[in-house]
């Protein structure tokens, strides 16, 4: 029988010839990606660094204004290790859409959800999706970040920024990928930052008469260039210190200083820096990319200081004029360091918790 160039050696020494088989539906692809997310092939994304997954949710509704219900259908939403979200839209070969239709629906998909995804939905369904799934939220947010000490809700408010930023990733998968969507794929992953565009083949081999299959992903659209983009996305933080702008090394050198004198820990972090509490709880976050301070005021109330939470939100609102959330409000760098005596009367009641 011939082959696709893919062989399996059985027990007794034979030489299998393989061959590619089209999956019965759609929905078996897209089975197979929420269960076995490695499928995508983070590997081959970032070789230094292979992504790893955990499913938000399966048609996962977008809306199209504030307060919108679902207008859209992603087939998946993932989030990698760093909380990248990851919008997932599987195609077989056969559906015509594959060839431009199904990027216009990606953007689509992915210009709304950025707008109009609230956070705490993200959050709310991921949990949902693992309970359903017999899995510990907590504990495969633990796993997938390599740190006991990140929390659910923490890991989500990093996500909120990634949102709010841009930097999301949008992959196509099907069981081939048409050259034109190929290049169409390649060109868009040149021109974004910091989202990425990518495309996975990912072909089923068959042998007849073994039971069992074969699954084979292949990744399209990280480009010489998009590597390049890609491999910049974590720096070391003595570079993001040195290359950040005068406010957030400002408010660095602040909070340096104020750990200091309070005796507790500043702890450094792939995306920033983590204030910690007296008891080793993270109560905000300085994103240098993003250049804010966030606080992280919803766990505060998880725990039972409602109060307290609200109080420092009260404190907070009249520093910026940026609109902050209720659940991990960011101030600018720039009004932190303004206001920068208001904003340590505010580190100081956290740091007690």
């Amino acid at each position: 029988m011939g082959g696709d160039g893919l062989f399996h050696i059985d027990e007794a020494g034979r030489l299998v010839a393989m061959r590619v088989a089209p999956y019965e539906a759609e929905e078996v692809l897209q089975d197979l990606l929420a269960t076995h997310p490695d499928l995508l092939a983070g590997g081959q994304m970032t070789p230094g660094a292979p992504r790893r997954w955990l499913l938000v949710r399966r048609e996962f509704g977008i809306p199209d204004r504030d307060g919108g219900s679902g207008r859209w259908s992603l087939d998946h939403l993932f989030v990698d290790q760093d909380g990248v979200p990851t919008l997932v839209e599987v195609k077989r070969s056969s559906d015509s859409r594959i060839r431009r239709e199904v990027v216009g629906q990606m953007l689509d998909y992915a210009a709304n959800g950025v707008r109009y995804w609230p956070s705490q939905d993200l959050r709310v369904h991921f949990e949902q999706t693992q309970r359903e799934a017999g899995q510990d939220p907590q504990e495969l947010i633990s796993q997938l970040c390599g740190d006991e000490m990140v929390t659910v809700e923490e890991f989500f408010a990093k996500v909120a920024e990634n949102l709010r930023t841009g930097r999301i990733r949008m992959v196509f998968v099907a069981d081939v990928i048409p050259d034109d969507l190929r290049c169409i794929v390649e060109f868009l992953n040149e021109q974004m930052n910091p989202g990425e565009v990518l495309a996975v083949e990912v072909k089923q081999y068959l042998a007849e008469g073994y039971p069992g299959k074969t699954l084979v992903p292949v990744l399209y659209g990280r480009t010489a260039a998009a590597s390049v983009k890609t491999a910049t996305q974590r720096p070391d933080l003595r570079e993001v210190r040195q290359n950040a702008d005068d406010h957030v090394r400002a408010l660095w050198d602040l909070l340096e200083r104020w750990t200091q004198r309070q005796g507790v820990a500043l702890q450094s972090a792939p995306s920033g820096i983590r204030v910690l509490s007296r008891s080793d709880l993270r109560v905000a976050q300085l994103y240098p990319s993003d250049r804010v301070l966030c606080f992280n005021l919803d766990p505060m109330r998880k725990r039972g200081h409602e109060s307290l939470a609200a109080s420092c939100l009260e404190s907070l609102l009249p520093l910026t004029t940026k609109a902050l959330t209720s659940a991990y409000p960011s101030l600018p760098a720039r009004d932190a360091v303004a206001r920068w005596d208001d904003v340590e009367t505010i580190l100081d009641r956290l740091v007690h918790v």
